[in-house]
């Protein structure tokens, strides 16, 4: 009987290791996601802009200044860690299609860890249901 009880105890802490992984998957997958659909309205909002637009100026994250757009030629845009380069418009959006590109597939990736983490933890959790009911009538 000890066995099982050592074997239904491995696959316990088995099944909390997948859950907490897919606790991390899932809530990397929502933060993909969010970032998709900020880099698709972006993508919607250029096809907008030209010279002359009225658009709203953030001076921080609570405030916005109305604005007359002047030069829609260029952009700063932040390629990581608050570090700024100037893009041209058919560059911007050249790079915000390709970044949506890059996170669809590695939202696709993600998903498919996830579901194999999924199956991965049913079936320990069908060797664990087992166990533990022949754990509890002492058949094996």
């Amino acid at each position: 009987m000890e066995v099982d009880e050592e074997e239904l105890s491995k696959r316990l802490l088995e099944i909390e290791y997948i859950r907490r992984e897919l606790e991390n998957y899932i809530n990397a997958l929502n933060a993909l996601q969010m970032t998709q659909e900020s880099l698709s309205r972006s993508l919607v909002g250029l096809s907008a802009i030209k010279n002359k637009s009225e658009i709203l100026i953030p001076y921080s994250p609570d405030i916005f200044f109305s604005g007359i757009l002047t030069d829609a030629s260029s952009a700063l845009v932040n390629i990581g860690s608050n570090i700024f380069k100037k893009l041209p418009f058919a560059g911007l959006k050249t790079r915000l299609e390709n970044d949506s590109t890059e996170i669809g597939n590695n939202i696709a990736q993600i998903a498919q860890i996830i579901q194999k983490l999924q199956e991965e933890g049913s079936r320990l959790e069908h060797e664990a249901n087992d166990l533990y009911s022949h754990y509890g009538t002492g058949v094996r």
